[in-house]
């Protein structure tokens, strides 16, 4: 792998931590060296140090106009690539050039072409993506299955529900109407890419939640693997071009093998038999090979278990996160899965009401975010979402909508908190009924 970077001070001004640690994590991987800031102000004291080869700016800023930081990298001489959700369209972009820089991505952008940009503004453009060297390592599958005992502590705050083969009575229906749990069988462990700069995003989920990540991820259009840890359990999304494309856990539970015994498509028995005439082969291909597993159930049983992986994960608050860039495992199913709808249903399904109430206060009032991590369109609300995300307009506390919907208390802070986590909403001052103000409707 290149490092057309390499030695290169950039710096990074963005507000959005879990966004902020992706490009970091790109950008150090081609040899860059990067400061990152949160506000124009920090911006602006940087470029006063000097020192600097180039910036990335995400605008508008919270404090400053975006055109006086573009200004004093301007007169410094470091060139900056500007990223937004708020500013679109080719008139955004020929406004943000005019006002001095150097290139221009709407979110969400491919993180790789964020970096070729910066490597050209700074004179050493490369064709290279960042994440062109080895499969993303897929710690998870190679490692030891959970023993039954180990399981309850490690996934204490898991629904049991996503999990589960059969929907539960009251719980959302699923909006695909996919199968949900089921992971693949053990792989060889790969040797991780070599990697040079500062290291992949990682940190403990106290500060963030895996929802969060997942928006990030689809921001910057990453691909990689994000394994998160619990205590003995472990469990891995793999994304390609911020869409989840695979899943791995080691608990027992939602193992593939597993799954297909407790589905009725293979006996225990029958299972064992296959497996001592080929040992080395996946149980997906011994099923295959039996003539048990057709190839569009696999897909559906896939889908099924990307989602219930993930699901279980959203109430994490305790333990730890990693993102390594790479590329996807070859051998894998194909499937489609949007991220909007994985949030969405995932929060739905898996959020609790204590965590809601202490997320989502009373008194706090939402109204549409500027910039939107995901499009309406793109969510497939039903009516009853439909109809009270048009009620967040900025005049309602958090109460007041959830005594306005149809939706039972649990279901609107859900929907509600993922509208917040997918930047389809955000926190807003009190507003008057009698203001005007932007909605949805």
């Amino acid at each position: 792998m290149g490092s057309p970077l390499s030695g290169k001070r950039l710096l990074l001004v963005a507000e959005d931590g879990d966004l902020a640690a992706l490009v970091q994590a790109v950008l150090g991987r081609l040899g860059a060296r990067v400061q990152l800031v949160p506000t124009g102000r920090a911006a602006l004291d940087a470029v006063v140090r000097g020192a600097l080869d180039a910036a990335v700016l995400e605008v508008p800023l919270s404090d400053l106009r975006a055109s006086e930081v573009l200004s004093a990298l301007g007169r410094a001489r470091i060139p900056a690539v500007a990223v937004s959700g708020v500013y679109r369209g080719a008139r955004a972009a020929e406004e943000l050039r005019r006002l001095g820089a150097h290139d221009f991505f709407e979110k969400p952008f491919p993180v790789e072409a964020l970096a070729r940009a910066v490597a050209h503004a700074v004179g050493a453009a490369s064709d290279e993506d960042p994440d062109d060297g080895a499969e993303a390592v897929d710690e998870v599958t190679g490692s030891r299955p959970l023993a039954p005992e180990e399981v309850p502590e490690g996934i204490a705050a898991a629904p049991v529900f996503a999990l589960m083969d059969e929907p539960v009575p009251g719980a959302p229906a699923p909006r695909d109407g996919f199968s949900t749990p089921l992971p693949d069988p053990p792989r060889p462990p790969r040797t991780a890419a070599p990697q040079t700069g500062s290291p992949p995003p990682r940190g403990e989920l106290a500060d963030t939640s895996v929802p969060r990540l997942i928006v990030a991820l689809h921001l910057v259009q990453a691909s990689g693997a994000l394994t998160v840890t619990r205590g003995p359990v472990k469990k891995i999304l793999v994304v390609q071009q911020g869409a989840p494309v695979y899943a791995a856990s080691n608990v027992g539970a939602e193992r593939l093998a597993a799954i297909c015994v407790r589905r009725g498509i293979v006996t225990a028995e029958r299972l064992e038999v296959l497996r001592k005439e080929r040992p080395a082969a996946r149980t997906a291909d011994l099923l295959a090979g039996a003539g048990l597993l057709a190839p569009e159930k696999r897909i559906e049983l896939v889908s099924g278990q990307v989602r219930a992986i993930a699901w279980s994960t959203f109430e994490w608050r305790e333990g730890t996160y990693e993102f390594q860039l790479g590329r996807p495992p070859a051998a894998r199913v194909p499937v489609k899965i949007a991220m909007g709808d994985l949030v969405l249903e995932g929060m739905l399904r898996a959020s609790t009401l204590p965590r809601l109430q202490a997320e989502l206060p009373a008194s706090l009032h939402l109204a549409p975010s500027p910039d939107p991590a995901f499009e309406l369109y793109a969510l497939g609300l039903r009516a009853r979402e439909a109809r009270l995300l048009a009620l967040a307009d900025g005049t309602k506390s958090v109460s007041d909508l959830v005594r306005l919907s149809d939706l039972p208390e649990r279901d609107a802070l859900a929907f509600l908190q993922a509208c917040r986590v997918m930047r389809v909403l955000d926190e807003a001052e009190r507003v008057l009924a009698s203001t005007r103000r932007i909605g949805f409707m």
